[in-house]
């Protein structure tokens, strides 16, 4: 089969890997072809053209750009996709792009919660395409799919659910939980709102007060980085928070550390959650989004309201060796059995041929 993948950009974020992840899978089977709308080239975009597969950069402008819908007919008129799979803000380009060139089939995932991903005129678009176009809205999660019915109207047999997976040969599985003197927490994901490193570094704060041989690690970028060295500087625990910058193997940082932490306000099914499930580490997440339908609080994880003390409670938890072990082993079970690279894209595939 012929598929066309549409995404914004191919920088290391979630939806991003997603893609990467799917198409790498995908290609083994098929002809995949890359669309970045915009031209950037990113560690993403060289491993997928180091495996052969063909990655298109057009040049989008910042904003509303209406001249892609011409450029991408150019592409998918070269290509020839049988199916179209856009994520983010693509679908509204690539659907008039698509169908003036015969393309039948469009599958949209929706990579957060829907009021998250798109409002205003985009979901009023979203909207249209949903209802009167057949275009396949898929959802991460139970979670992510019932957004997306109240945020559309759309009943619950249009939006299948499938959720992101990883390739676990990658990771590099956890064979012990003791720390290394010092007990390391790890944050992967970009310095935004969303992911509220705010609240972590404020409960970091309080935990270390009482438990000095402790250390977090933060992976990633993003405008708000700045501010939160300058929350580490306030809080005098410059000695023990640690920027390592963005990362495009994560895997050797994640065996490493000792607890994963996401305290998110809001997310779909995070690709860096996967990824420490796959490594075996125990993990504190907030109950947002998709999180509470991959991981079960005090089976898999501890799951914690967005809350400073509630973090500081499950931060103190984790001191204990037998407790990560247990749900660093829960972890990784559950993500062998929902969440590889193999299961998601068989998936897609069903979604494809339908």
């Amino acid at each position: 089969m012929k598929i066309m993948q549409i995404i914004p950009t191919l920088e290391l974020a979630g939806a991003e890997v997603m893609c990467e992840n799917l198409t790498c899978e995908l290609a083994g089977d098929n002809e995949v072809t890359v669309v970045s709308m915009y031209d950037r080239k990113t560690p993403i975009s060289g491993r997928l053209k180091q495996k052969g597969i063909n990655v298109i950069f057009l040049d989008k402008k910042p904003g509303p750009d209406f001249s892609m819908v011409k450029k991408l007919r150019k592409v998918i008129r070269d290509f020839k996709p049988e199916v179209i799979h856009t994520h983010l803000d693509c679908v509204k380009y690539a659907y008039p792009a698509g169908s003036k060139e015969g393309v039948k089939r469009f599958i949209h995932t929706v990579h957060n919660i829907a009021s998250k991903e798109s409002s205003g005129i985009a979901a009023m678009i979203n909207k249209r395409l949903f209802t009167k176009k057949g275009v396949v809205p898929v959802g991460l999660s139970p979670e992510v799919k019932e957004t997306i019915c109240r945020q559309y109207g759309l009943s619950e047999d249009k939006v299948p659910v499938i959720y992101n997976g990883i390739d676990l040969d990658k990771c590099i599985c956890k064979n012990h939980y003791e720390s290394e003197n010092i007990l390391e927490f790890i944050h992967v994901g970009r310095f935004s709102e969303q992911k509220n490193h705010r609240m972590l570094i404020n409960a970091f704060a309080k935990f270390v007060s009482g438990y000095r041989d402790a250390k977090l690690t933060l992976v990633g970028e993003g405008v708000l980085q700045s501010k939160i060295k300058d929350l580490v500087k306030e809080k005098g625990i410059e000695d023990k928070v640690f920027f390592n910058g963005p990362t495009d193997n994560v895997f050797p940082l994640l065996e490493r550390a000792d607890v994963f932490v996401l305290p998110s306000l809001y997310e779909g099914v995070p690709m860096s959650l996967i990824e420490a499930m796959g490594t075996g580490l125990p993990i504190i997440a907030t109950n947002v989004g998709g999180i509470p339908d991959m991981l079960n609080n005090n089976g898999e994880a501890l799951i914690t309201d967005v809350d400073e003390d509630a973090l500081v409670k499950a931060l103190n938890k984790m001191t204990d060796i037998s407790l990560r072990e247990i749900l660093g082993q829960n972890a990784l079970e559950r993500a062998r059995k929902d969440f590889s690279v193999k299961k998601m894209a068989e998936e897609y595939m069903k979604l494809y041929k339908n």
